[in-house]
């Protein structure tokens, strides 16, 4: 019954309108004057007062056009964190050219509410909004609210949305995390069979990384290259395991989230693999988003 309510009072292009607290101030010294006017039969008061009033109208009016021709035309929101900034950026059509100074309000039906102010040139909005919980937020309305251009009427109207955005696991306030997993660093050796003393060795490639034996080259004249050495840089294994209960589920998904970033700063390739879940090593920010919304959607 709640939300019936609510899609009643948010259908598309219906514009709202209501004082401020000083037009509800102005609106009540007119009535004032209006009663004193008729009361002493004064009609120089009478008639300042109906000047009055006509302008309140042309300000009501004005007020009322300030959002009424304004259409969405896009809302894009970011994936990100729990707890962080999550970036929104939004476009329009047919905005007023009157100054602005808008709210701008993201509406879920299922509870959700969240207020941001927002930076605005001629057709765009940008601002942040903070999800309180990972996983997918399902976005109803956009709600837009201005007391322009006279201060004296607030004026809002309603956008249906029908849209969602994905939050990632909270990260941990510790910027120390301690990788686990495997970690391999340094040179690994190879024993690869040759024939008698020229065994691990081959023909220099013009490959610079490779050390030149100057030991066989004095000996055949021949550029000679070791193969038996190979490097091998450091990766993280991540598998999950994910606990019972709630309460450890998140501060363990959000120990994995927080590696999973630190590896993608530090340029270490991690894999995720568990239930279901195999994600080879990578360090690239796709393959961070991937494995990110195994996480959110836990």
């Amino acid at each position: 019954m709640k939300n019936w309510i609510k899609r009643q009072f948010r259908k598309k292009s219906r514009v709202y309108i209501f004082p401020t607290k000083m037009g509800g101030y102005l609106n009540g010294l007119i009535f004032l004057m209006f009663l004193l006017a008729i009361g002493y039969s004064n009609n120089l008061l009478l008639i300042f007062t109906v000047f009055l009033l006509g302008f309140n109208l042309i300000w009501l009016i004005q007020g009322h056009m300030h959002l009424q021709r304004l259409r969405l035309d896009q809302v894009n929101i970011s994936p990100g964190h729990a707890g962080l900034p999550v970036q929104v950026n939004i476009s329009w059509k047919n905005q007023p050219s009157q100054p602005r100074a808008w709210m701008i309000k993201l509406e879920s039906l299922a509870g959700e509410f969240v207020w941001e102010s927002f930076h605005e040139d001629d057709s765009t909005s940008e601002g942040q909004i903070i999800p309180s919980k990972r996983g997918v937020h399902f976005w109803d309305y956009l709600q837009v609210k201005s007391t322009k251009p006279y201060g004296l009427y607030q004026v809002w109207i309603f956008f249906p949305l029908k849209m969602q955005s994905l939050v990632y696991p909270g990260l941990l306030k510790s910027a120390d995390v301690h990788l686990t997993g495997i970690d391999l660093e340094g040179d690994i050796v190879i024993d690869k069979k040759g024939a008698e003393d020229f065994r691990g060795l081959s023909s220099y490639q013009n490959d610079e990384s490779r050390k030149i034996s100057w030991k066989h080259y004095a000996r055949t004249g021949q550029l000679l290259v070791k193969e038996g050495e190979d490097q091998k840089s450091a990766t993280l294994e991540l598998e999950l395991n994910i606990p019972k209960d709630p309460q450890m589920k998140e501060t363990y998904l959000s120990r994995l989230a927080t590696q999973m970033v630190e590896c993608h700063r530090r340029e270490i390739p991690f894999s995720l693999t568990g239930a279901g879940i195999h994600q080879y090593p990578g360090t690239g920010p796709t393959h961070l988003h991937e494995c990110l919304k195994v996480l959110a959607l836990c």
